[in-house]
C-alpha cells in the first residue's frame, strides 16, 4: 500500500487501499476464471485477497476497452472516498512490481491476450520487474 501511495501521490494509505482494489477489480472484469486465478496465484497473499473480494466468477467478462474507460472504473468504487489519479493503474503496477518476483509476474502476464497485458504496460520498479510495453493509442 505504501508503494502504491507514494508512487500515486496520495495522502494516506487509506486512499491507496481505495485506489489499489479498484484498479484490481477492474483488471479481474477482464480475465476469465481461468486467466484470473493463474494471476491471483502470483500474487501475496493481502492483495490476493483484495483481488478476489466480492468477486462472481459466472458474470460475463468486460471488454477491455480504454484506458480512460478502465480508469473511470476504478474511480466508481466508493465514488464519494475515491481519490484515484490519472496513474493510478500505473501506480498498482508499480507497487506490484516490487512485491511480486518479476519472472512471477511476467509469466502470468504472458498467459494473458495482447490486450490484457497492455493494462499492466510500462511496470518496472526497484526490484527489476520485467518492463511490459504498453501500444500507442
Amino acid at each position: 500500500m505504501v508503494a502504491a501511495r507514494d508512487h500515486a501521490g496520495l495522502a494516506t494509505t487509506n486512499m491507496a487501499w481505495n485506489m489499489v482494489e479498484g484498479v484490481l477489480h477492474a483488471f479481474r472484469r477482464r480475465l476469465n476464471i481461468e486467466q484470473a486465478l493463474r494471476f491471483a496465484d502470483q500474487l501475496p497473499p493481502t492483495v490476493r485477497g483484495l483481488f478476489v473480494e466480492g468477486w462472481k466468477p459466472g458474470e460475463p467478462v468486460a471488454n477491455v476497452g480504454t484506458q480512460a474507460e478502465m480508469l473511470e472504473e476504478v474511480r466508481s468504487l466508493r465514488r464519494e472516498h475515491n481519490f484515484s489519479p490519472d496513474n493510478a493503474i500505473e501506480s498498482v503496477g508499480f507497487a506490484l512490481s516490487s512485491v511480486v518476483p518479476s519472472d512471477a509476474f511476467a509469466r502470468a502476464l504472458k498467459t494473458l491476450p495482447p490486450e490484457l497485458r497492455e493494462f499492466w504496460g510500462g511496470i518496472g520498479g526497484p526490484t527489476g520487474a520485467q518492463q511490459v510495453p504498453r501500444s500507442e493509442a
